[in-house]
């Protein structure tokens, strides 16, 4: 199973797309929407993958012949009017590059060559100081990117457990803190030791860039998903930030779910643990293992994509074949999932989630086609096809605030 995980870890972490280096051209495409699609090998853990920007969101079929290059590993991750991307897990490339929405174009801004193999997986920012976790080398790189050069870094080897790694992920930032969540992954593996099921956490002073304290919570695992979901790790309209934990994949026993730390607090909130793998989900007989990707409205509704691992084929999960994604309603404060009606179940190729305004975009790649499914989340209605199709597999949708 342990190649396995290697290769789910790559096929769920990825939902965009492989750098280039001719990519210094202005995107032709003109809109405040970006749409993005990867092209994997056969075997899933590389590929290509390719974004543009769009104006409309009516029925489309998209190619790709005005779109640039990604990355592979990580979606791209919009901050304003600018857009990053990262090498992530997949090291195709060692550059961090930066976009600008300028008159509804994307201009290449600049770029931050890293250190080979650094994992670099998540970037937040804050005034012109960029937060970026690198999971392979356990630092947080601070970058000014309005001059793309290195500001400093934060060495966090004494947070590892079992090495001197703790695997930072996906980062938020409330009130001058920035909060990390750490994998903790077993050394040389893609999970951490089934022995440990512990959440753990790192709170970062941004005014002195020093840790803290790293905070746990017992019976979670892999808090914010290691790639591909700058969403796992989100805050609500009431300033409480919300951790997608992972938790192996659903293969080492843990919980998985949501844990929460409440505003103008600095620990976990011990009244809240939401464990999708022992929540009945409406509409659907079997439990979740883990969310792939979420995505919060308001309200306390998040939307999200789910495995089922009992979909997957024996003795080894088909990636490509298995539809083992569920669309999900999910509402946070009373702890409840419904399957969507009306919407197909996807392989792991296919697994993102997007709104805006009050649509909310599936990206799925199920038995009839490929694209991004629709569902109103006023009248409640699904779309039957796909509206936005892209080749290859869907990627991410977002809009540019």
């Amino acid at each position: 199973m342990k190649n396995g995980l290697k290769i789910i870890m790559v096929a769920l972490f990825v939902a965009a797309f492989t750098s280039c280096d001719d990519d210094d051209k202005v995107q032709p495409d003109k809109g405040n929407v970006i749409i993005s699609n990867l092209q994997p090998n056969p075997t899933g853990t590389s590929g290509s993958a390719f974004m543009k920007l769009i104006n409309t969101l009516e029925a489309a079929d998209y190619g790709n012949t005005t779109a640039l290059p990604a990355s592979y590993g990580v979606p791209p991750i919009i901050v304003g009017q600018d857009l990053f991307l990262l090498p992530g897990w997949t090291m195709a490339s060692n550059m961090i590059e930066k976009y600008s929405r300028i008159d509804g174009e994307l201009i290449k801004q600049g770029t931050y060559e890293l250190d080979p193999g650094t994992g670099a997986n998540s970037l937040v920012v804050k005034g012109n100081k960029a937060y970026v976790s690198l999971c392979m080398h356990g630092k947080i790189l601070i970058i000014d990117h309005t001059t793309m050069t290195k500001v400093g870094e934060i060495n966090l080897s004494e947070y590892g457990v079992g090495d001197n790694n703790p695997d930072p992920a996906i980062a938020i930032i409330r009130d001058d803190l920035l909060y990390v969540g750490l994998l903790q992954l077993a050394s040389g593996q893609y999970n951490p030791d089934p022995k440990r099921a512990t959440a753990d956490m790192l709170i970062i002073d941004t005014k002195t860039d020093k840790p803290i304290k790293m905070i746990s919570k017992d019976g979670f695992s892999m808090p914010t998903k290691p790639e591909a979901d700058e969403q796992s790790l989100f805050m609500d309209e009431k300033g409480d930030i919300y951790i997608n934990c992972i938790s192996g994949f659903g293969f080492i026993g843990h919980g998985a779910g949501l844990l929460r730390i409440k505003k103008g607090e600095t620990e976990f909130d011990e009244s809240y643990a939401f464990d999708i793998t022992k929540t009945a989900i409406e509409g659907e007989t079997q439990k979740a293992d883990y969310l792939i990707n979420i995505f919060y409205t308001k309200g306390g509704m998040l939307y999200g994509t789910a495995n089922i691992n009992a979909y997957y084929s024996t003795p080894e999960p088909k990636y490509f074949s298995d539809m083992s994604v569920i669309p999900l309603e999910i509402d946070i404060y009373k702890q409840t999932i419904k399957k969507i009606t009306g919407l197909p179940m996807s392989c792991n190729y296919g697994f993102s989630v997007g709104a805006i305004d009050k649509t909310v975009y599936f990206g799925l790649a199920t038995t009839n086609d490929k694209g991004f499914y629709t569902y109103n989340t006023t009248s409640k209605e699904a779309s039957s096809q796909p509206v936005i199709k892209v080749e290859g597999y869907p990627g991410v949708i977002r809009s540019f605030e």
